[in-house]
């Protein structure tokens, strides 16, 4: 039997507010993301009809990304986007990635989001994410200039 992984806000984010605002989000309220295992970000899948409205979605997100300088860790495949939203520095559930998670659902049924099987919830992008975000590096912190 595995336990619920618990929030780790970032320390900019106040917890109470936190979890407060993260509430209504998670799956085990009602809502569609769940938290990864290390408690410190949110992850789901999005599921759209053809590739274009998963591409039109995730254009969406990333001009919003761009006005909140804050970005996911994502993969696509066809139609289906795996997102996660996590904090890199200050570690943790930061506010953005809350506020993020909040806006992709939003965008997600303006696009027409499908609902997504329970049983491969997750699975498509989920591994490449992984992948990535762990060879990428701290992808948060200024790159040093070269002479």
């Amino acid at each position: 039997m595995s336990t619920q992984p618990t929030p780790t806000f970032s320390s900019n984010y106040p917890p109470e507010q936190g979890v407060q605002d993260l509430s209504p989000l998670l799956k085990s309220n009602g809502g569609k993301w769940v938290l990864i295992q290390s408690g410190k970000g949110v992850e789901r899948s999005f599921k759209f009809k053809t590739f274009k409205k998963t591409w039109e979605f995730m254009n969406i997100v990333a001009a919003e990304c761009a006005v909140k300088k804050h970005h996911p860790e994502w993969s696509n495949v066809y139609n289906t986007t795996f997102i996660r939203w996590t904090t890199h520095s200050p570690p943790g559930l930061s506010e953005k990635d809350v506020l993020m998670a909040r806006f992709c659902d939003e965008k997600a049924g303006e696009c027409g989001e499908l609902e997504v099987d329970e049983g491969n919830e997750g699975s498509v992008g989920k591994e490449l994410a992984d992948r990535v975000a762990t060879e990428g590096g701290d992808c948060c912190v200024p790159k040093k200039k070269s002479s």
